[in-house]
């Protein structure tokens, strides 16, 4: 597991200093594989022992081990991956226990209470993400507009209001635009959900529900572009629903309880 999943499944346990730490070290990650523990420390003006206590907060042996995941992942971007598939199959599998284990009442709750329901995606994936989206939910008799570019989104703006609900998707959860639409609607009292990958990423701190998924950076072996699977999304669609259905089924049985 990559040292920025360990971050975000240990993220609501960190405090300002883990926090404070972590942002230095995606930073300055080729510095901090040289740095001795004194150095980092010195770097996030913390002491040595913060900085032992955040990699055992990570479930790290201690400072060492953190060292040796940043080289793991340094490692996994150059040449390419004899257990990529291994490991993109295991990415998958993560995020199928995650969903199977999240209770997405939260979610649904927002559904019934929101008058209209909207999803734009950031890249072509994500857009395609979010029409699917819109298709799966028609059979649970739930309209959600699918907004299909910037232009319509900043349409969106002067119309949302606290009744709206809104999916936004983004793999790295760092889209300029985004992060400004998700601050704008939360001006307007609009309720959103983020559905990017594992981390510690700013619209998943902005929204007021976050939905994960894992992928890595797959081994390209000197390909210019960057590789990640993508398939999470409509995993995350598919499972929404079939939530929803078992949402929708208890909720009748407790009315006719």
């Amino acid at each position: 597991m990559r040292l920025e999943e360990l971050v975000g499944q240990k993220y609501d346990t960190l405090n300002e200093n883990d926090l404070r730490i972590w942002k230095y070290i995606l930073r300055h990650k080729e510095a901090c594989k040289k740095m001795a523990i004194q150095d980092l420390a010195a770097a996030c003006n913390l002491s040595h022992t913060t900085i032992l206590r955040f990699a055992r907060k990570l479930g790290l042996e201690g400072y060492s081990e953190l060292k040796l995941y940043l080289k793991w992942d340094d490692e996994s971007t150059d040449g390419i991956g004899q257990n990529e598939i291994t490991l993109c199959c295991e990415d998958i599998e993560q995020t199928m226990s995650y969903l199977r284990k999240r209770d997405c009442s939260d979610i649904f709750d927002l559904f019934e209470q929101s008058e209209r329901i909207y999803a734009y995606g950031t890249g072509q994936v994500q857009k395609s993400a979010a029409e699917e989206m819109k298709k799966n939910f028609i059979f649970m008799n739930k309209q959600i507009v699918n907004l299909d570019g910037e232009a319509e989104m900043k349409i969106m703006l002067n119309y949302c209001g606290p009744r709206d609900l809104y999916f936004l998707l983004s793999h790295s959860g760092e889209n300029p635009f985004i992060l400004n639409i998700a601050e704008q609607l939360k001006k307007k009292g609009s309720r959103t959900i983020s559905v990017t990958r594992v981390g510690n990423n700013s619209l998943s701190r902005i929204c007021d529900i976050s939905l994960f998924f894992y992928n890595h950076l797959v081994k390209t072996d000197n390909w210019d572009n960057e590789l990640y699977m993508t398939s999470q999304y409509f995993l995350i669609n598919e499972m929404l629903m079939l939530k929803y259905m078992e949402y929708l089924a208890k909720a009748r049985q407790l009315k006719g309880s």
